[in-house]
C-alpha cells in the first residue's frame, strides 16, 4: 500500500530535467514510421511515440532498453546476465519490428535483438508504432515497430564520463560538425561493469546474500556518418561497430560456471533522396555482419555463429493529386546464418513491393496500404498485407483513430533449420489486428487511449517430441485484447523554470490455447522532472505486475523508484543517478535476480 500511494503521489510532482526548450508549446511531432508519410502523432492512423534527443537525455538512459522500459508502452524484459528483450501489446520479441533508420537489424537465426548492445548516445530519436505494421514493413511487425533514427543533431561536441557502483564506467563521445553542405557526426561509447552485487540466494545454506560472479560486461560502440544536402537532395552513408563481451553467471549457486558470449556487429548504411516538383525517390541500403559466440567449459562448448543481412530499398513518394497522395515502395533482401547447429539451407531471398496513400475528405483522413512478399525458398511464404488506418478530427486537438491490419511473421533460421528439430516446412505466424483510439492535444498536455484486439493463427511453439529432442511447429490460435492509456504534459514556470510529467498504463488480456506468459496484464510508468535555472531533477517510477510462469504459478509484482539530479554551470554538467532507490527485491524470470540500489556520478562537457 505505500509503495502504490508513493507511485500516485510521482504523478504531478515536478522533477527532472536536462536541456530543455526555451518554448512552452507541445508542438506535435512528426511520425514516418506509422504512414511512411510524414505525419503529426495526432493525425496518425495509429498509437505512436516519438521519444527525441531531449526525451533521451531527460531520462537518463544510456541503452535502449533503459529508454523503452522507463517511456514506451511496451513491456522490456531483462536477464541476469544483461540480455534485454520485448514484448509488445503481449507478443514475443521477434513480433516486434526493429529498425535502423527505415532498415531491419534483428538476427535472422534468432528473430530478435539484444537491446542492452544499443546505446542511446548513437541516437537522436526513437519511434515506437503500437500497431501491426506488416503492410508498411513485413515480417515480424505483429505487434509493432520500433524505429531508431541516428541523422545528426546540431552542431556540438559532447564528452561524458561517469562511475558508479559495482564496478561500473562508461565514457562517451557525440560530435557533429557542419560545414557548407557537408556534416560529419562521430559517436562512440565504452562501458564497464563488474555486476557483482549481492542478492538473495536460497542455493547455499543458510541462504543468505551472496555477491554475484562471473556477471561482467564489457561494451564498445563506434558510429560516423556523413550527410551532403542541398535544398532539393541529400545523400548519407553511416557506419556502426559495436562489441561486446559478457559473463553469464551462475544463479543460486556459489560455483561459477565461466560461461561466457561474446557479441559483434558491423552495419554499413546509406541513403540518397532527389526531389522533384511530382515528387520524391529515395533509395537506401544496409549490409549487417554479426558474429555471437557462446562458450561453456563445463559442458565443453565453444561456438561461434555467424549471421549476415542486407536490403536495398527504393521508394517513391508522388505530390498530392486532388487532395490523396501516394507513395510506392520495392525492397529486395538477403539473409545468411553459419553456425555448428544449423544446416547449409540457413539461408533467403526476398523480394516486396507495397503502396501506400493518404486521403482526406473534410475532416476524415484516410491511410490505406498494402504489402506484396515473396520468400524464393519457400513456398508456404507469399503474404499478402492489407492495411486501412483512419483519422478523424472530432473538433480541435480532439481526433479519432482505427485501424484494421494483416501481418505476419517468417519463421527465424532456428525455427525451420536447427538441427536436431528444425521444421522447413512450418508456416508463418498470421494476424489480424484492430485498434480503436482517442487522442486530445493541446499546447502543453496531450491525451491518448486505444483499445486493441489481435487474433493470430499458427503460432510457432517449440515443444518435446518423441525422438527426445524439442522441435517447432505451428499450434496455437490466440486472441489478445488490451488497453494502452498515456498522458504527457511540459509546461514552462516563468521564465526560468520548467517542468513535466508523463504517465501510461497498459493492460492486456489473451484467450489460447496457451497462456499470457512472463508478460504482465498491467504494466503502469510515470516520470516527472523539474528544471529550474541551473538546477534539475528527475524521478521515474514503474509499477509491473505479477506475470504467469505456469498455468499454476506466478512471479511477484514490483515496483522500482529511479531518479537523478543535475547541475549546470556552462559547459559543465555534474549528474548524480540513482537506480532501484527503494532498494527492491525484483526479478522478471524466475531465478534471475536483478540488482539492488544503485548509484552512479556523472560529468558532462558540452560545447555548442
Amino acid at each position: 500500500m505505500l509503495r502504490t500511494l508513493l507511485f500516485c503521489a510521482l504523478l504531478p510532482l515536478p522533477a527532472s530535467g536536462t536541456q530543455v526548450a526555451d518554448s512552452t508549446v507541445m508542438l506535435p511531432p512528426l511520425t514516418v514510421t506509422a504512414s511512411r508519410l510524414p505525419v503529426s502523432i495526432v493525425e496518425a492512423p495509429v498509437r505512436t511515440q516519438l521519444l527525441d534527443r531531449s526525451d533521451i537525455l531527460e531520462s537518463g538512459s544510456r541503452t535502449v532498453a533503459d529508454l523503452l522500459g522507463q517511456r514506451a508502452a511496451l513491456y522490456v524484459r531483462h536477464y541476469a546476465g544483461g540480455l534485454s528483450t520485448l514484448s509488445q501489446r503481449g507478443g514475443t520479441a521477434s513480433q516486434t519490428l526493429l529498425l535502423l533508420d527505415g532498415h531491419r537489424i534483428a538476427s535472422p537465426q534468432l528473430g530478435q535483438l539484444d537491446l542492452s548492445l544499443l546505446p542511446t548516445v548513437l541516437l537522436d530519436a526513437v519511434e515506437i508504432t503500437s500497431s501491426a505494421g506488416g503492410a508498411l514493413y513485413g515480417t515480424d511487425a505483429m505487434g509493432g515497430v520500433v524505429n531508431l533514427r541516428t541523422a545528426p543533431a546540431e552542431n556540438l561536441l559532447s564528452i561524458h564520463a561517469g562511475v558508479g557502483a559495482f564496478g561500473n564506467r562508461n565514457a562517451a563521445l557525440r560530435a557533429t560538425a557542419r560545414i557548407g553542405q557537408l556534416t560529419g557526426s562521430m559517436a562512440a561509447q565504452v562501458n564497464r561493469f563488474e555486476g557483482n552485487y549481492p542478492y538473495w540466494n536460497p542455493g547455499v545454506f543458510p541462504p543468505r546474500d551472496t555477491p554475484r560472479e562471473g556477471g561482467d560486461q564489457h561494451k564498445r560502440d563506434v558510429l560516423g556518418a556523413l550527410t551532403w544536402a542541398r535544398t532539393l537532395s541529400e545523400w548519407r552513408i553511416s557506419a556502426w561497430y559495436s562489441d561486446a563481451e559478457r559473463g553469464l553467471p551462475a544463479i543460486y549457486s556459489t560455483i561459477p560456471t565461466g560461461e561466457r558470449q561474446w557479441d559483434k556487429h558491423v552495419r554499413i548504411w546509406t541513403h540518397g533522396r532527389r526531389t522533384w516538383t511530382w515528387g520524391s525517390v529515395k533509395v537506401s541500403s544496409l549490409a549487417q555482419l554479426g558474429a555471437l559466440r557462446y562458450l561453456n567449459p563445463q559442458i565443453r562448448i565453444d561456438n561461434t555463429g555467424r549471421t549476415f543481412i542486407s536490403t536495398t530499398q527504393l521508394n517513391l513518394d508522388l505530390a498530392p493529386v486532388r487532395a490523396w497522395r501516394f507513395g510506392v515502395g520495392l525492397e529486395a533482401g538477403y539473409g545468411l546464418a553459419q553456425h555448428p547447429s544449423l544446416n547449409e539451407e540457413s539461408r533467403e531471398h526476398h523480394f516486396a513491393a507495397h503502396v501506400h496513400a493518404t486521403r482526406r475528405w473534410g475532416r476524415v483522413t484516410v491511410y490505406p496500404s498494402v504489402r506484396f512478399d515473396h520468400y524464393v525458398r519457400t513456398s508456404k511464404a507469399q503474404p499478402v498485407s492489407p492495411r486501412l488506418g483512419l483519422n478523424i478530427r472530432l473538433f480541435r486537438g480532439f481526433h479519432a483513430k482505427s485501424s484494421l491490419a494483416r501481418a505476419f511473421r517468417m519463421p527465424t533460421f532456428n525455427d525451420r533449420f536447427w538441427q536436431p528439430g528444425g521444421n522447413p516446412d512450418l508456416s508463418p505466424e498470421r494476424s489480424w489486428s484492430y485498434d480503436a483510439g482517442l487522442i486530445w492535444a493541446r499546447t502543453t498536455l496531450r491525451v491518448e487511449a486505444t483499445a486493441f484486439t489481435s487474433r493470430m493463427r499458427d503460432q510457432i511453439v517449440w515443444q518435446p517430441v518423441p525422438a527426445g529432442h524439442w522441435a517447432p511447429s505451428n499450434v496455437n490460435h490466440i486472441t489478445t485484447r488490451g488497453l494502452e492509456a498515456s498522458l504527457e504534459l511540459n509546461k514552462r514556470l516563468g521564465a526560468r523554470a520548467h517542468t513535466g510529467a508523463g504517465l501510461m498504463w497498459t493492460r492486456i488480456a489473451q484467450r489460447s490455447e496457451s497462456f499470457l506468459r512472463l508478460v504482465p496484464r498491467h504494466q503502469v510508468k510515470s516520470h516527472a522532472h523539474l528544471r529550474w535555472r541551473f538546477v534539475s531533477a528527475h524521478l521515474s517510477a514503474r509499477y509491473t505486475g505479477s506475470r504467469a510462469v505456469t498455468t499454476v504459478t506466478k512471479s511477484t509484482a514490483f515496483f522500482l523508484l529511479h531518479g537523478h539530479v543535475r547541475g549546470y554551470v556552462s559547459p559543465v554538467t555534474v549528474s548524480l543517478y540513482g537506480e532501484n532507490l527503494l532498494n527492491a527485491r525484483y526479478e522478471y524470470l524466475p531465478a534471475n535476480p536483478m540488482p539492488p540500489r544503485l548509484i552512479r556520478l556523472e560529468l558532462t562537457l558540452t560545447l555548442h
